[in-house]
């Protein structure tokens, strides 16, 4: 990959050293990230980082990416384990967006899709956020020299979260404590950069208390990789997500 910072390939080569496979990039316009990383799986030969085309700097959007990586394989292989939905999620969530709210004919048809669509989506953030947080603290105090980046990156995404504020199907929208993950990540980030406007949109919501009792459950465990899941399973007890995911051992 072109154009990267020594930094960021230094990071880059950890991912490999630790993984045992190398890194191959591939350019990918269709993502809605910047940058994502697909594992080595199935005999594969390498790890393939896909990323959005652009003319801005890729290294805090690869740093951040290879952040999950190294958290996971700088662990010996007995502690490596994947994160995987079991199907439990789909009927809360659909008590959740029905409790209260009477549903025309479309909404019920559409109530069994936006459920299970919903039930991912919180679920993917329940993780990312969570172990995210620690990647980026993980990059503002190693790598100095990315802070100018990373901070663009952190607007970037703060201003694709608020969208979810408004993600609706006809009358049926989010469930509140379920935009918990992405308060709690907007709390961190005003925390990380000095700022304070990131949560004020949250408050409004009325789910900025739930994100603060995540940041302060985050702030009780230790930092360590060794305490990723412990930190994701009591965010999900916090916000009544037990039981909706497990972990399984890691496989490359």
């Amino acid at each position: 990959m072109k154009n990267l910072r020594p930094e960021t390939l230094a990071i880059i080569k950890r991912v490999e050293t630790l993984s045992g496979c190398p890194v191959e990039f591939k350019p990918d316009s269709s993502l809605g990230l910047r940058a994502t990383l697909q594992m080595a799986r199935g005999g594969a030969p390498a790890h393939i980082f896909k990323y959005r085309p652009s003319n801005d700097p890729l290294d805090y959007w690869v740093a951040y990416q290879a952040g999950y990586a190294i958290r996971l394989f700088d662990l010996p292989p007995n502690e490596r384990f994947d994160f995987a939905g079991t199907g439990e999620g789909i009927e809360q969530v659909e008590t959740l967006l029905t409790t209260g709210q009477p549903l025309n004919f479309v909404e019920k048809v559409e109530l069994r899709e936006f459920a299970a669509m919903t039930t991912h989506w919180a679920l993917l953030n329940l993780r990312s956020f969570a172990i995210g947080m620690r990647i980026d603290q993980w990059i503002y105090d190693e790598y100095p020299s990315l802070r100018e980046l990373q901070a663009e990156g952190i607007d970037f995404l703060q201003q694709d979260n608020l969208q979810l504020l408004s993600k609706r199907m006809g009358n049926l929208s989010l469930p509140v404590p379920l935009l918990a993950p992405v308060a709690a990540y907007a709390l961190f980030a005003d925390r990380l950069l000095q700022r304070s406007t990131f949560a004020i949109p949250y408050r409004a919501a009325g789910v900025l208390e739930l994100g603060k009792e995540l940041l302060t459950i985050s702030g009780a465990i230790s930092t360590n990789r060794s305490h990723d899941r412990e930190m994701v399973d009591a965010w999900a007890k916090a916000i009544g997500m037990t039981g909706w995911y497990r972990w399984i051992p890691f496989k490359l």
